[in-house]
């Protein structure tokens, strides 16, 4: 195996979920409007066909490096602010889905649930790992995170997510 010293920022996938109603505005006209998100965060971002008509909230997948990927979360959260789909004094909760292997799983949770309640503890987020979940595919399953995205400062609530996807991560490897 050959390996770069210049090797590319890894590639993750993080799934976002937005209402339904606010997909045209995150959109833009022509699309133009996630295209210069994509391109100012320098992350694919994609929207999820909605799975019936009736749904509340719509799948938005974010692909690119951690980096990326927040700053594609920050601005389309802004977006929706600036659209008025929630008021600055709405608790506003972002709920992201990551992908983790299934072996891995055991070590976000650690042992008597030290590790999910010490990632939970430090950011004020809630950390998910579904215990009945059947593995994909690729023997991943979703760790989901919820928590408040628009705090009365948002890059300190941006860092919490950065370092709790940072965390995850290094408890996959």
């Amino acid at each position: 195996m050959w390996v770069s010293s210049q090797q590319a920022p890894e590639q993750e996938v993080v799934y976002l979920f937005i209402p339904t109603q606010a997909v045209g505005a995150l959109i833009g006209k022509k699309g133009q409007h996630i295209k210069q998100l994509a391109r100012f965060a320098g992350a694919s971002i994609k929207i999820a066909p909605a799975e019936s008509p009736d749904v509340s909230e719509r799948m938005v997948i974010i692909t690119g490096p951690p980096e990326a990927q927040f700053k594609a979360q920050g601005r389309i959260f802004g977006k929706l602010k600036e659209e008025n789909f929630f008021t600055a004094k709405e608790e506003v909760k972002l709920e992201t889905h990551i992908k983790v292997p299934s072996t891995a799983a055991g070590r976000v949770i650690g042992k008597g649930g030290k590790t999910v309640n010490e990632l939970q503890n430090l950011t004020s987020a809630e950390v998910i790992v579904p215990r009945d979940q059947t593995p994909d595919e690729n023997d991943e399953v979703f760790v989901k995170i919820i928590g408040h995205f628009f705090a009365s400062q948002v890059r300190d609530t941006g860092s919490q997510y950065c370092w709790i996807l940072h965390a995850l991560s290094l408890l996959m490897n």
